[in-house]
């Protein structure tokens, strides 16, 4: 009986396949299909065979797809950043073979920062540097702007060495958190309210003043939350959701009414509301010297999923 051929419209989904080899014998490969030709196995290397060789397959149905769990580190880096930089988008984009430059009128580095993608790596994380590194410069010169690279780690560990090779300064260093969702409702700290709306507001912004930062809200659907004490706004967190993942931003809590739990109380409002819309994970990144915001969200069920740094060339 003929082998049926792999259904393409299942990459990204994980298959163990035998192969039959013209020498005599099989051999087994298992991996998150990639292409036609090739799948990435569970130490993220790109394995490739023949599909003429192919003698049976089958796709291995995994489990809950939990956050941080299955796919191949490299894989879930390059999803997480995805999700991270479509729920914070930048006002202007330019991909360039690889590289994702990014502008906002240099509000926030996520916005205006170089992001590799997967093409990148794909083709060797330093092909063509030079010729690219030329037109992200010139792309950021033009809008008075530092040239800021965004880099994963250790999945562009080769890229950030380069980099810092030729002078770039880390300005960032922090971590990506992730956790699954479940529905578990808090109440506010007594004298506090947690309200939420599909719009910012003033009073949101009023809380961590970041001139420039509406156009960035804007970019996408959004929910705001908001902390509430005797009429004024004193902590703030905005979730915004893609591909099941609810991502978090913007959590802050007025410095007068630090120490009370509010960080807390917001982030598992957050959670919550991010459940009822539909999300099953979350992410936040946060900087790795915050051991106080790291030890809240770890309380919350968050636990570390790799480091990223934001390397700028002087």
């Amino acid at each position: 009986m003929e082998t049926q051929p792999l259904p393409l419209e299942r990459i990204g989904h994980r298959f163990s396949i035998r192969l039959h080899d013209p020498a005599g014998g099989y051999r087994d490969v298992v991996g998150h299909l990639k292409t036609a030709t090739s799948l990435i196995n569970r130490n993220g290397q790109e394995i490739s065979f023949d599909p003429e060789q192919i003698f049976v397959w089958r796709e291995i149905v995994e489990r809950t797809n939990l956050a941080g769990k299955g796919a191949p580190l490299t894989l879930r880096v390059f999803e997480l950043d995805q999700i991270c930089n479509l729920t914070w988008p930048a006002t202007e984009e330019l991909e360039n073979t690889g590289w994702l430059i990014r502008a906002a009128g240099g509000v926030t580095n996520r916005a205006n920062s170089i992001l590799p993608l997967v093409a990148n790596l794909e083709a060797g994380a330093l092909t063509n540097f030079a010729e690219k590194l030329i037109v992200a410069q010139e792309f950021y010169q033009k809008r008075n702007l530092p040239t800021i690279f965004q880099v994963a780690l250790p999945t562009w560990q080769v890229l950030s060495d380069k980099l810092r090779s030729i002078g770039a300064v880390e300005t960032i260093h922090g971590n990506t958190m992730v956790t699954d969702l479940t529905s578990s409702k808090r109440k506010a700290p007594a004298g506090f309210e947690i309200v939420q709306s599909d719009q910012f507001s003033d009073e949101w912004l009023g809380v961590q003043p970041t001139p420039g930062i509406e156009k960035i809200l804007s970019g996408c659907a959004a929910t705001y939350l908001t902390i509430i004490k005797n009429g004024q706004a004193i902590a703030t967190c905005r979730i915004a959701l893609a591909k099941g993942w609810s991502s978090l931003t913007r959590v802050y809590v007025h410095q007068d009414f630090r120490g009370q739990g509010l960080g807390k109380a917001i982030t598992a409002a957050a959670l919550e509301a991010s459940f009822e819309q539909g999300a099953t994970k979350a992410v936040l990144q946060v900087e790795a010297s915050n051991a106080i915001a790291i030890g809240v969200y770890e309380s919350l069920g968050f636990n570390f999923h790799h480091e990223y740094a934001y390397l700028e060339l002087k």
